[in-house]
């Protein structure tokens, strides 16, 4: 049985909804992960990522920002803001 509690089991359950193309599925999945751990960069660019799969642009740009404001060094947060960067 799964602790709803544990931000990390909502994490990687997104990220397998991610693999399987359930990106909206997968976003709110992440986003409970972000309700138990809010300040956690790893999440953000992970959710950024999958904003620019449903083609939310700006939503994605926000988050990666967001994410790099709580980890500068967030390899995936950095390389999001990067490829919209690179497709404006």
């Amino acid at each position: 049985y799964l602790d709803s509690s544990v931000a990390k089991y909502h994490y990687y359950y997104g990220l397998v909804l991610s693999k399987l193309g359930r990106f909206k599925e997968a976003g709110r999945a992440i986003q409970r992960a972000l309700e138990i751990e809010p300040s956690n960069a790893d999440y953000m660019a992970e959710l950024g990522h999958i904003y620019l799969q449903l083609g939310f642009k700006l939503r994605a740009k926000s988050t990666f920002e967001k994410a790099i404001r709580f980890d500068p060094s967030n390899e995936k947060a950095v390389s999001g803001l990067q490829r919209i960067r690179d497709h404006s």
